[in-house]
């Protein structure tokens, strides 16, 4: 288990953390740049000593601000894989991994050396230095003097920025690997999303010091408890939206840039709402370019652009009042083929299911049509209610 409740004061904002992690678990940071992720792997690590607070790993504490307790880095048996690898340029590959063994025999360093090495597939590097190697293989000496020391706890600071695509994926499957033989704890900083879901079983949004949402993948997907959880996952398409009416288990919310009125669970006392919907879950109906007569779920706009993607291609739609839309059209052959004519009016519309409700910490949402839609309270409450569009 590990428990860390700390703070510290940067210059642009009040670093303030509380979490806690079961013993074997995986937990990426994902965030803007500048928004405390290093920060705080630094301080777990003791590089950095927080303000106040305490970190506390299985039965030891690293941390106590009321017991005046801070143990050293070199005490801490945690593993450290920095971005930029921080290899000793003057020690070979072999004299780098062995660096954090020097109170082991002889003999068990070898040991501990050689089984590391055959494990990371490093053989005959052992004795070049590090510039004179690949930076994918800088990043395996640098995982392979991570765990020779066998840390209770694993920290990776964005591993892989530096790295090209292709050399990426083979450092992801080697973490993938470590990860599902690991005994110990596991924690990502990472700017990517896909990178966090690939890696991490757990996901912790941060911004300005704070994590804004801790929760399993789907919980980050499906379940975005704020606007800005929801567009780092993919909400693209959010508006504002006033409820109009209630009647008995449904309400109807009036957006104004969709032109449309919505009917949704009526569980939100708030009558300013912010309505969300992720690209891929709208769908353009195939054979109609004409405006939408039965508004329920579904609405028109003008295609004005589209872009290819590896994987298909991104629509933008003119809505109704100037603000744009995107559709990731990439569910079918078909669809990744199809040619869409520039200025036309396309209805699309976007599925519908059982509701599902839940109360975050802040504020109450509703997502319903398999997380294709998201409501909140609006951050600033603008809309006003439709004169004659009731």
């Amino acid at each position: 288990m590990i428990e860390l409740r700390i703070s510290k004061a940067l210059e642009l904002f009040s670093l303030q953390l509380d979490i806690k992690l079961s013993e074997g678990s995986s937990l990426a940071l994902v965030g803007p740049s500048g928004c405390g992720k290093s920060m705080t792997l630094r301080m777990i690590a003791g590089l950095v000593q927080p303000d106040e607070g305490y970190i506390k790993v299985g039965d030891t504490v690293f941390y106590d601000s009321s017991e005046r307790t801070f143990v050293p880095a070199y005490k801490r048996h945690v593993g450290f894989l920095f971005q930029n690898y921080a290899l000793f340029p003057h020690l070979t590959v072999e004299q780098n991994i062995a660096f954090g063994l020097n109170h082991r025999s002889k003999r068990e360093r070898q040991e501990k050396v050689h089984s590391i090495i055959e494990r990371l597939r490093i053989k005959g590097l052992e004795k070049r230095y590090p510039q004179y190697i690949s930076g994918g293989q800088q990043q395996r000496v640098a995982l392979a003097r991570t765990l020779v020391t066998d840390p209770e706890l694993l920290l990776l600071d964005e591993p892989f920025s530096a790295l090209d695509s292709q050399v990426k994926k083979k450092m992801e499957k080697e973490v993938i690997d470590v990860r599902n033989t690991f005994s110990g704890t596991m924690i990502l900083v990472t700017h990517s999303l896909e990178e966090a879901f690939r890696l991490c079983s757990s996901i912790a949004v941060m911004d300005n010091g704070n994590i804004i949402q801790l929760g399993t993948q789907d919980e980050i997907i499906h379940q975005p408890d704020n606007r800005t959880v929801a567009r780092l996952t993919g909400t693209e398409n959010i508006f504002d939206g006033i409820v109009t009416e209630r009647n008995g288990e449904t309400a109807r919310l009036w957006v104004e840039e969709l032109h449309v009125p919505l009917t949704i669970p009526n569980t939100l006392k708030q009558d300013n709402l912010s309505f969300g919907i992720r690209p891929a879950q709208l769908i353009v109906e195939q054979n109609h370019y004409t405006r939408v007569e039965d508004p329920e779920n579904s609405f028109s706009g003008r295609i004005v652009q589209t872009i290819p993607t590896p994987d298909g291609q991104i629509v933008f739609i003119q809505l109704a009042r100037d603000d744009l839309a995107s559709l990731s059209n990439n569910s079918s052959l078909s669809h990744r083929q199809r040619d869409y004519d520039l200025q036309a009016y396309v209805p699309f519309k976007y599925g519908k299911s059982d509701h599902r409700l839940f109360q975050p910490r802040d504020f109450c949402k509703v997502i319903f049509s398999v997380s294709a839609i998201a409501l909140w309270p609006q951050d600033n409450a603008k809309a006003h209610k439709p004169v004659a569009q009731q």
